[in-house]
């Protein structure tokens, strides 16, 4: 059985809607690894956000061709 340290890091990417930036490494306490970048705006909160909002503004421009 491998050891966890010795499993190879994975490259984990920011969950921020269109954000490539890589995530935190986890705590060298222990928790649970970080989703989001190191920039403060980026957590759960802001995502969310920004998902709602990206999807309103994808209904607004289907409903504004259909209306065209």
């Amino acid at each position: 059985m491998a050891d966890a340290s010795s499993a190879p890091a994975l490259s984990r990417v920011c969950i921020y809607p269109g954000c490539e930036r890589p995530a935190l490494p986890p705590h060298p306490l222990g928790g649970p690894p970080s989703s989001f970048c190191d920039l403060e705006e980026h957590n759960a909160l802001t995502a969310h956000q920004e998902r709602v909002r990206l999807e309103r503004e994808q209904a607004e421009s289907k409903e504004v061709k259909r209306d065209g």
